[in-house]
């Protein structure tokens, strides 16, 4: 780990080449060599290849600490905000939770522009990897397999944000190149991830290592490439393809749970035997993770953090009370998942201010805290198993109930079966079952940036959300100040604006 995030810094000094295709607000591809190296000078050696490389990693983790957030939990039905009257500064992201965004909202391009700029870098790497000397062959392909797995992972963020999307798989080495490749038009979701995606990943599977040396800790693995692919496979409903490749997970007898549920998101989770990939932060390297603190009420000052105070704009991404209800009593992942402030102790009429307390653990400093997001899990490969098996087989699949009844076992809640006495835990059809399948699955992963993506492959998206709606308006007096509210549900992200605008790229449907 400590070589690793040692590494990711020295490769900052290098990202000026690698990010020659690199994005702003207006344009998300430029061609112009910034700094001392150039393509003709810095792709030469295995350690600037690897430095390279590490720098393609810091813009996945801005991602998940951001916009993905804001996409993917936020504007679900798992979670909310609470307004500050004397802060109006977040309005923008306020937006998205309610749906009153335009195609000129920000959160739109702070997910296209990054992950451009990953697939440039990336492709820079690919590109130009061949004819650099290593010293083993094996070390080479490694190195290619991760820039082709993170190549392919924001090309699967940007078909699940987007859809169709422009496909770029090649450097930019001059002005006329980059008017060219800015001229494509959006080709289907579906050739990008048959032409891209899923050869990228088919690489990473035969090149990646099982596992890499603990201070090497974040790196993209062999179950990593096999857990995004199936992740493309769910997205396509394609069940049957992605059962082999998580049973393989399974198998390799390499990741496990921890029983202990609220560890695996805690300080302690760096070598954690279910993180299968993880963002990686560390205090001492001044990269400590922060993300959360706006997950905290903005009234708590200090006080749970006990250390760094709460921005005012803070108290997003707040449980709803939809999630709150489906857990069940005694659900040990409800403790670990959602905390409550009381505002005022010493008043009996206080209410408490419910909030998501999954990655807290103080003191949280100026620093942030010493603990990595984990992207993907070994629960969820058994909670995927669970869900492939029912769309395939139909029936109850005994398979599928020992994966889930695993969760429940450390979630220290009774098992579902049939014929169980209690009504709510019996299963006697395949759509009780897929039902039970699905909420496990928001419990176990709340918080964690897959829920809008699961409903949509669900199909039950617009039925969902608009009941959403319905409830924070009765919840929810301030937004009788927004008639439009959860009237505009549009599954797709805009394209930016500022790209239709100068590019003529055609614009989902529902945007302007």
């Amino acid at each position: 780990m400590t070589k690793y995030l040692t590494t990711l810094k020295l490769a900052l000094v290098f990202i000026l080449v690698a990010s020659t295709l690199g994005c702003n607000e207006d344009d998300f591809l430029t061609y112009s060599p910034r700094g001392s190296y150039s393509v003709q000078n810095f792709y030469q050696t295995e350690t600037q290849i690897e430095a390279a490389v590490n720098g393609i990693y810091p813009t996945l983790r801005g991602l998940y600490n951001g916009a993905l957030w804001q996409t993917v939990e936020f504007r679900s039905d798992n979670t909310t905000f609470i307004p500050n009257p004397n802060d109006r500064g977040s309005v923008g992201t306020e937006e998205i939770d309610y749906f009153v965004l335009t195609s000129s909202s920000g959160v739109h391009n702070n997910i296209w522009a990054p992950c451009y700029k990953g697939i440039s870098n990336a492709n820079y790497v690919i590109n130009l990897i061949e004819p650099v000397p290593f010293q083993t062959e094996e070390n080479k392909r490694a190195k290619e397999a991760e820039a082709r797995f993170l190549r392919a992972f924001y090309y699967y963020i940007l078909t699940q944000s987007f859809g169709d999307v422009v496909k770029i798989t090649e450097i930019i080495e001059s002005e006329d190149d980059a008017g060219e490749i800015l001229a494509r038009r959006r080709v289907p979701r579906e050739e990008i991830v048959n032409e891209v995606i899923i050869p990228d990943l088919d690489f990473a599977m035969s090149n990646l290592p099982a596992s890499w040396p603990s201070l090497d800790q974040g790196r993209a693995t062999k179950a990593a490439a096999q857990m995004l692919l199936a992740k493309v496979y769910f997205a396509d409903l394609n069940y049957g393809e992605a059962i082999p490749l998580l049973d393989s997970i399974v198998v390799s007898g390499q990741y496990m749970l921890n029983p202990d549920y609220r560890s695996v998101f805690g300080p302690g989770n760096r070598l954690d035997p279910e993180i299968i990939f993880s963002n990686q932060f560390s205090v001492t390297a001044n990269q400590g993770a922060g993300w959360f603190l706006s997950f905290l009420p903005y009234q708590s000052g200090t006080n749970i953090t006990e250390g760094i105070f709460v921005s005012t704009s803070a108290s997003k991404n707040m449980p709803t009370q939809d999630l709150i209800n489906t857990y069940e009593a005694g659900d040990k992942r409800f403790e670990a998942s959602v905390a409550y402030y009381d505002e005022d102790p010493n008043s009996a009429e206080n209410e408490l201010i419910p909030y998501c307390g999954k990655y807290v653990f103080p003191p949280v400093t100026n620093g942030g805290s010493d603990l990595n997001f984990p992207v993907f899990r070994y629960a969820d490969v058994l909670l995927m198993l669970a869900e492939a098996l029912v769309e395939t087989q139909g029936g109850l699949p005994d398979k599928a109930f020992e994966y889930l009844n695993t969760l429940r076992v450390r979630a220290d809640l009774p098992l579902y079966f049939p014929g169980n006495p209690n009504p709510d835990l019996d299963i006697s059809s395949t759509e009780d079952l897929r039902q039970a399948i699905q909420k496990e699955r928001r419990l176990e992963l709340a918080f964690e940036n897959h829920r809008w993506w699961d409903l949509r492959r669900y199909g039950t998206l617009q039925e969902v959300m608009s009941s959403h709606g319905e409830e924070q308006k009765a919840l929810q007096d301030y937004l009788d100040d927004f008639p439009e509210a959860y009237t505009n549900i549009r599954d797709l992200l805009a394209i930016p604006f500022g790209q239709v605008n100068q590019y003529g790229y055609r614009q989902n449907e529902g945007w302007e």
